[in-house]
């Protein structure tokens, strides 16, 4: 009981609780080590799967939730969007490598507090943890990337997955975050002929939607 373990159950109640959530176990463990030796009080609750980090928050409060956008291929998103009753009064971050600005604007939307990098520096990750949890969206400065990036693709890989002229249009659109619709009015063509063609995209590269795609487009160094 805290009546005999006075010391130990104030620290608890005195520590910033931290939840993290990065199937990157490297990356999960490096980052607890780092707030760990900050020397602040922070109580640090990692999870590497999205099961076990929702049954934890569904039951436990947290002053601040950082969370990939990727989990063992589970939205980042979505979980947020699925916690955001029990993360009402939590400051959430999401850590990611994947900095588009479709994504960032789209979090901001959301009402996370912090979009970053997983480059960011120990020192402006740890003063977003500590800043109100009342403050302004924050995202990494200088670092956003030019929407002329998506304007180079790798042939050999377009060559392998048989990717056409106007599909290669399309990726570029959907990874800048246009709808179907603003593409269909970009392109001059139906807005049916956009699903058929994001369908067809995402049979080819064997993925489900368009977190996945930028990913793939990372991962095959489609984005330069």
């Amino acid at each position: 009981m805290c009546y005999f373990r006075r010391n130990a159950c104030n620290l608890l109640i005195m520590s910033k609780r931290i939840v993290i959530c990065d199937d990157h176990l490297l990356f999960l463990n490096g980052v607890s080590e780092l707030l760990k030796n900050t020397g602040k009080e922070y109580a640090i609750f990692k999870f590497s799967d999205v099961h076990s980090c929702r049954q934890y928050l569904l039951q436990n409060t947290a002053d601040v939730f950082i969370c990939d956008l990727n989990i063992n291929h589970y939205d980042g998103f979505l979980l947020l969007e699925e916690l955001k009753l029990q993360l009402r009064s939590t400051k959430t971050i999401i850590l990611t490598a994947y900095y588009e600005d479709f994504l960032i604007q789209k979090a901001k939307k959301a009402g996370i507090n912090a979009f970053l990098k997983k480059e960011t520096p120990a020192e402006e990750l740890i003063r977003v943890i500590d800043a109100e949890t009342g403050s302004e969206f924050y995202t990494n400065k200088n670092n956003k990337q030019d929407t002329s990036a998506y304007s180079v693709m790798d042939k050999p890989i377009i060559n392998k997955f048989r990717i056409s002229k106007q599909e290669k249009e399309i990726i570029k659109l959907i990874i800048k975050g246009l709808t179907s619709k603003e593409i269909s009015n970009i392109l001059f063509i139906a807005k049916t002929t956009v699903d058929t063609h994001r369908k067809n995209i995402y049979k080819k590269l064997e993925i489900s939607n368009s977190s996945s795609l930028i990913k793939f487009a990372h991962e095959n160094n489609l984005l330069h």
